[in-house]
């Protein structure tokens, strides 16, 4: 009766050191196998501050009448702060199937936030140079690699006018 008691144990210890194990290498796989990002974030680009002081700012009017600013930087910095953990709604990073591409909206500028008290900067919602700098130790592009792309930038639309 001992020796089948001191047996179930054993089986028992040996099937959760197993699944323990199994857990570990999934864990660990996963966080090899994500796909490689890097991005160079350049200076004075304005994000988030509804101001067209820049021709890469082009601005649409949404439907409810808020004025929406695409620059081609915001599908890298939605993915760069992503993977530093904060949400973004799917909506911003695709456009909803109403814009023609991803656009600074409210969850962004919510994660610019908590990445700049993360990273004590001050908490504008604003990517400024300081926040530009952090993203570049984080993510710049070894130099002679080319800068990825987490989505297709192509956008077809008129500039505004200087």
């Amino acid at each position: 009766m001992e020796q089948k008691k001191n047996r179930t144990l054993r089986n028992s210890v040996i099937v959760a050191a197993v699944i323990i194990v199994a857990i570990a290498v999934w864990y660990f796989a996963l966080r090899t196998t994500e796909t490689p990002f890097c991005f160079d974030f350049v200076h004075d680009t304005q994000f988030g501050d509804r101001v067209v002081a820049k021709a890469s700012n082009v601005g649409h009017i949404a439907p409810s009448g808020a004025t929406i600013y695409y620059i081609p930087e915001v599908p890298a910095l939605q993915t760069a702060l992503e993977r530093e953990g904060f949400y973004i709604d799917a909506f911003e990073k695709t456009g909803g199937g109403v814009y023609v591409t991803s656009f600074f909206g409210p969850t962004t500028r919510t994660a610019v936030m908590a990445f700049q008290k993360k990273h004590g900067l001050s908490e504008t919602g604003q990517v400024t140079n300081d926040v530009i700098d952090v993203l570049s130790a984080r993510y710049a592009c070894p130099r002679g690699a080319a800068t990825s792309t987490p989505s297709d930038y192509s956008f077809a639309t008129t500039t505004p006018k200087k």
